[in-house]
């Protein structure tokens, strides 16, 4: 029989290989690909998006943005098609099949498949569904091996899952965490260093790509990287280091401007200075010029409690309604630069009390 998919795309191509592989574990021979969706022979399956099949009723299987995923699924006796709303539904599309036919994948890795044996021309099913969220992804924590990462990127479309999110702007301390041993004396530290990160978060990026899934990144960080101190892990940092001309944006408590307990990511700014607002949004476009792969860059103001800005122009509206300004001023940045990256905001400690004078401007920018 053959599997043939609709075009080139990545995401499709992955989606077509993976049907392959695991209906040859379940015992069938002989299976082959086409990259072309008019294939006459008789016993395939087809593998395409709603608009690449052409699908009477693809009115009906309607997607309201980029993030939503829709699946149709029709096969009779190992024969008919696979589609969706998008490459990446296509992909989750198969995983569902590959369920409804027994196979199951119960924790990331190749020793968390359950594999049965079955003839595909014993297989019908009849699927039309949508996920009832949107957003269903992991974000890395803890303390991370790149392997760890690459088979839970691999394992979350497996289990219906679409997004992925590499907190901070290259993971460093989780991967550091691991790497350099830091709970575990017994074991030789490695030296891990930001480089290193950086050529795993590339990695990681290649395998979202291939997978269509959706990208988070970043989170904290934009109260500190851009004064020129890196916001790469929740650790104090020598003072000595921290470029004398950012302590005047930092926020004012107890009548002092410094680091908060000297750990660069728990430190707010003044974010009644205009100039401070200017400083943090011209660094997301920067950021973004960069890294267009991005669908979802998450913008956090610093970590911890009871460090917001005490001075004068700070006590006049809550954090709330700074943050909002500063989301606007981002999102002008960003229409001028004609980037369409979505942003996240955070509504977490002080941000837990809505603006009482800011509204977005674009509301539909925003997650």
């Amino acid at each position: 029989m053959k599997i043939c998919f609709c075009s080139g795309d990545r995401p499709l191509s992955f989606a077509a290989a993976e049907l392959r592989k695991y209906l040859t574990l379940m015992g069938n021979d002989g299976i082959s690909l086409c990259f072309n969706g008019q294939e006459s022979s008789v016993d395939k399956i087809t593998l395409g998006t709603f608009t690449d099949l052409n699908l009477p009723e693809k009115d009906l299987y309607s997607a309201e943005n980029k993030f939503d995923d829709h699946i149709v699924i029709d096969i009779a006796n190992g024969t008919g098609f696979i589609s969706g709303s998008n490459s990446r539904s296509v992909l989750l599309g198969v995983y569902r099949f590959l369920t409804e036919a027994g196979l199951r994948w119960v924790r990331p890795g190749y020793d968390g498949e359950i594999i049965c044996k079955k003839n595909v021309q014993d297989l019908t099913c009849k699927i039309n569904e949508k996920p009832a969220y949107r957003h269903r992804g992991l974000c890395i924590e803890g303390a991370n091996r790149i392997e760890n990462i690459l088979d839970i990127v691999d394992w979350l479309p497996k289990v219906g899952m679409n997004a992925y999110f590499i907190q901070f702007r290259e993971g460093f301390t989780f991967f550091d965490r691991w790497y350099s041993h830091h709970l575990n004396d017994q074991l030789v530290k490695t030296g891990f260093t930001v480089e290193d990160a950086r050529r795993f978060v590339k990695i990681i990026e290649d395998e979202i790509d291939k997978r269509g899934l959706i990208y988070h990144a970043v989170g904290h960080g934009w109260t500190c990287e851009p004064l020129g101190i890196p916001g790469t892990a929740w650790e104090e940092v020598d003072p000595n280091t921290i470029p004398k001309d950012a302590y005047q944006y930092f926020a004012e408590i107890n009548g002092e401007r410094d680091l908060w307990y000297k750990v660069p990511l728990n430190t707010n700014l003044c974010y009644s200075n205009p100039k401070v607002l200017d400083l943090m949004a011209q660094d997301v476009v920067r950021y973004l010029t960069i890294r267009p792969r991005i669908d979802i860059l998450h913008i956090w103001l610093a970590d911890g409690s009871n460090n917001q800005c005490e001075c004068e122009n700070c006590r006049k509206a809550l954090p709330s309604d700074f943050y909002i300004k500063f989301l606007n001023l981002v999102d002008s940045y960003l229409t001028e630069k004609n980037i369409e990256t979505k942003i996240v905001f955070l509504i977490y400690v002080d941000l837990l009390w809505p603006p009482q004078i800011e509204k977005l401007n674009n509301p539909d920018r925003f997650i």
